[in-house]
Formats: structure tokens, C-alpha cells, sequence
């Protein structure tokens, strides 16, 4: 059985009253995983998870868990058509899948999670996405690209900390674990305690300041450079 080498994963989740319709959603994953799929320098067809509804992703199954007495508002930002408890949850569960990505196949030793609607990010594209799949097979840290340097990276639950740009991680088979634990651990303590659901992003910072997961960081903006500031030579 050959082994080694890189597997995309992605996934999506429809929520009532989002800003981008299903529809659309659907569409720019088509066009995302088609052409990967039909180019031939994929070693692994992708690993796509499709839930029917919020209730099948953990951090709704954990709240539930806790009961109607325990009241908890969510983050909102700038837009709160968009930022809603649906929504947060369903960025939570990223971690989840490449964790289960990682458990059914045994093969590759990255995981490299792309959001299904990347392609709505200015300057992305299939070609894009392909050679950064490249350069990322050899890469030993979780590798995330974000916006701020980490001394100027506030984190707090009125805004998302852009320190992480949260559509794009690469993740060495040895920390899927532990990076999905320490993100469900932060978020569900951080919810605990502020009584508060706020960003994926602002719990990848927290779990950053912890020094739980060995993440790398480099330097990108939520466009094409999400993809090409990564290095040519992968993190050692």
C-alpha cells in the first residue's frame, strides 16, 4: 500500500437564513472538487463530509449536552446575518472531520483542510490550490496562514482575531488529534466560562497562546496569498 503524500479535505453544512445560499455553496464546491478530482495530481481523491443539518456537528451536540438552563449568546461581529450559532458551530467542526478524515485513511501523512466555498476568496483558484498541495507534503508543524502578527492579534469575542485566516490548514497526520482535542477543549471551556460562542479563529489564537499544538504561522491576507506565501520549502 503506498503511503505518504497529501489529502484534501473539505466539507459543508447548510444553515437556515445564511447569507450564501446553499446553492451557491454547492456550486463553488463543484467547481473546487471536480476539477481536482479530473487533473490528475491528486495521490488521494478528497475527503468531502456533507451534514444534513447543525444537529450532526459536535459543538450543537455539546451545547445541547448542557441543557436549556445554560444560556449562551454568540459573537456577532460586524455582521450578524452571517455570524450567527449555526455558523460558529459549523467552523468549529473542521477540526472533527480531519480528525475522521485521518481515521478512515491510513495513507497520507498531510491533511490539508480547504473550505468548500474557497473559491469565492479573491485570486484562488484550482491551479493555486494544486501547487500549494505540493509544496505542503513534507510539512512537520500545522501550518495556518493569517493576516496578523502575533503581538498585534487581540482576542476577544466582539470581533474575529485575524491571526489565522481559518479556510486553510495543513495538518501532519502525528497532531490531527491533538489539534482537534485542543480546539474542543478551548472552545468548550472558553463557552463555559464567558457564556459566549464566538470564531474558530479566535480559538485557534487561544489554543496558539496555549502551546498545546505546534502551529507555524506565516504571513498571508484572505485571498490568493493564503496559498502561495507558504514557502517553497516546507516548515521543519
Amino acid at each position: 500500500m503506498k503511503t505518504g503524500g497529501v489529502k484534501l479535505v473539505s466539507g459543508f453544512v447548510p444553515i437556515d437564513g445564511h447569507p450564501r445560499a446553499a446553492e451557491e455553496y454547492f456550486e463553488l464546491g463543484s467547481k473546487l472538487l471536480n476539477p481536482l478530482r479530473e487533473s490528475g495530481h491528486l495521490q488521494y481523491n478528497p475527503a468531502v463530509f456533507m451534514s444534513e443539518h447543525i444537529s450532526q456537528c459536535w459543538l450543537f451536540k455539546w451545547l445541547h449536552w448542557k441543557g436549556q438552563n445554560f444560556d449562551c449568546t454568540h459573537s456577532v461581529g460586524d455582521n450578524p446575518a452571517k455570524n450567527t450559532p449555526a455558523y460558529h458551530m459549523v467552523q468549529h467542526q473542521k477540526f472533527e472531520w480531519l480528525l475522521e478524515a485521518a481515521t478512515l485513511d491510513p495513507r497520507p501523512d498531510v491533511f490539508v483542510w480547504v473550505d468548500f466555498g474557497i473559491l469565492h476568496v479573491p485570486g484562488v483558484t484550482v491551479a493555486v490550490i494544486l501547487e500549494f498541495l505540493r509544496r505542503v507534503e513534507k510539512e512537520t508543524a500545522v501550518a495556518i496562514p493569517g493576516c496578523w502578527d502575533k503581538s498585534d492579534a487581540p482576542i476577544d469575542d466582539k470581533n474575529p482575531c485575524w491571526r489565522f485566516c481559518g479556510g486553510l490548514i495543513a495538518v501532519p497526520r502525528r497532531h490531527v488529534f491533538e489539534l482537534d482535542i485542543a480546539m474542543k477543549v478551548n472552545a468548550m471551556k472558553h463557552i463555559h466560562e464567558t457564556r459566549n460562542l464566538s470564531w474558530e479563529v479566535n480559538t485557534l489564537a487561544r489554543v496558539e497562546q496555549a502551546c498545546t499544538v505546534p502551529l507555524w504561522w506565516y504571513k498571508a491576507d484572505h485571498n490568493e496569498t493564503m496559498f502561495t506565501a507558504y514557502p517553497e520549502t516546507a516548515h521543519a
